[in-house]
């Protein structure tokens, strides 16, 4: 990709467009997968995606191209058809400053892509016989998928960088007679390292399912209830975090009253974090889609909103600052303010006094779906737990939380302190586009009360 950036560089100079950028996306995906004796590899399946965007007299033009010897001719494309557009003029972006650097994943151990498949499949055939000798009876699936990115953005005011991921992602998966199902997932960036060593967490899984096996019935209604770091980050990420979408909120103006910046929306205890420096995890970017650096985004700060996610051209029309939060999910899509890693901030109390200040209520876990319709969602827990007196008693039936997201921040009554971070490679999807990879996460959280069924 490397003498590719060169030729985007050179093509750049002749752009005489008021701003030009030429975007390059290789990427190479494998998967394996291990369903108990029975295996299957595919990949590494190789796909090159390359784009000119440039902006005339106030209105965008984009072109997409498949091979690299058409950029020239991409960029006349996107030009005349920007000289050729109808729409409306839109404010000018406000652009980053110039940039020329690169970013690979270096981090300590081996990168994903420099790891032989037969390591890889060896690893999903052991930790599938591992699972399923923990649950005896039932089935066991373990898939690893990996996406190897080589990024490449070149532009008119002189940016021009390189960014390698190393993306992967293992899901455990097992499932009992009669449907009981536990479904994890490890996802990272960087090193095929820290998949190893997961024996006894595996184990774990299958012990976990198994406690799981006689449940009780819960009554619906309003209820008291913990829910687990995974729980906190699907809340952040699923019913709040699309709310703070600069784009989406150009085209809901109620939901950008409701949340404009300083509104109250949660209780003192919440503060909700996008950062996408955190390099280790899946959601993260040294650059967006656009060449802004990735940064951290204080969004909401001891329940008050503090700043929306941006791209530059959000950034221009509510007249603030780019956050790093550009992202392209679809093929010779545009650019579009999308999470990164978004977290709950954790507090300073134990997971055993939250117990204590739940009393009688329910310790809720893991996360098997959910849906999200403006401002309310409703999501299926994948494992319910009694507590009496402080104390986990039994468990219960799946069951559904649902609400309002401002109703649930603002009933938070205390938040642990034990962030955990999770994340997916396929685990974020807006208004029917394409997956992006994502990392969400927080700490335990004591909620006074919400709804249950």
């Amino acid at each position: 990709m490397q003498k590719y950036r060169e030729i985007a560089e050179k093509v750049m100079t002749g752009s005489e467009a008021d701003f030009a950028e030429i975007r390059l996306l290789r990427t190479a995906r494998t998967t394996v997968t291990q369903a108990g004796l029975s295996s299957m590899n595919t990949g590494p399946i190789e796909q090159f995606t390359g784009t000119a965007r440039v902006m005339i007299s106030g209105r965008w033009a984009m072109y997409e191209f498949s091979t690299p010897d058409e950029m020239s001719k991409a960029m006349d494309m996107a030009a005349a058809l920007a000289i050729q557009s109808k729409s409306s003029p839109v404010i000018f972006p406000i652009l980053p400053p110039a940039c020329r650097d690169t970013f690979i994943d270096m981090e300590d151990g081996v990168p994903l892509s420099n790891v032989p498949l037969r390591e890889k499949a060896f690893l999903c055939r052991h930790y599938c016989d591992l699972l399923g000798a923990s649950i005896s009876k039932g089935s066991a699936r373990v898939t690893y998928d990996e996406i190897i990115r080589d990024k490449v953005i070149v532009n008119s005011t002189g940016t021009s960088i390189r960014e390698i991921e190393n993306l992967g992602s293992m899901n455990i998966q097992a499932v009992l007679p009669g449907g009981l199902i536990s479904s994890n997932e490890f996802a990272l960036r960087g090193s095929f390292d820290r998949f190893k060593d997961k024996e006894r967490q595996i184990t774990q899984i299958g012990k976990e399912l198994q406690s799981r096996k006689t449940t009780t019935i819960s009554a619906p209604g309003k209820k008291r209830v913990i829910l687990d770091p995974i729980l906190t980050g699907i809340l952040v990420h699923e019913a709040f975090g699309h709310l703070v979408e600069a784009d989406f909120l150009e085209n809901n103006p109620a939901i950008a009253k409701m949340l404009r910046i300083g509104s109250r929306v949660g209780s003192d205890c919440v503060s909700i974090v996008d950062d996408s420096q955190l390099t280790e995890h899946p959601g993260s970017l040294h650059w967006d889609d656009e060449g802004t650096p990735g940064s951290k985004t204080q969004l909401v700060s001891s329940g008050k909103i503090s700043s929306w996610l941006h791209t530059m051209s959000t950034a221009a029309k509510y007249k603030t600052n780019p956050t790093g939060n550009a992202r392209i999910s679809d093929r010779g899509g545009i650019p579009e303010a999308r999470m990164t890693c978004t977290y709950m901030e954790q507090g300073t109390t134990p997971l055993e006094k939250l117990k204590i200040h739940l009393d009688n209520g329910l310790y809720m876990k893991g996360f098997l779906g959910g849906a999200t319709d403006m401002d309310r969602f409703s999501i299926a827990v994948e494992e319910v737990w009694t507590v009496k007196n402080g104390v986990i008693h039994e468990p219960v039936v799946p069951m559904v939380i649902s609400g309002k997201v401002t109703d649930i921040l603002k009933s938070v009554l205390n938040t642990g302190d034990d962030l955990k971070l999770s994340g997916s490679l396929f685990g974020c999807s807006r208004f029917g586009s394409k997956t992006i990879p994502v990392t969400y996460g927080g700490p335990h959280i004591l909620i006074s009360e919400i709804q249950v069924n």
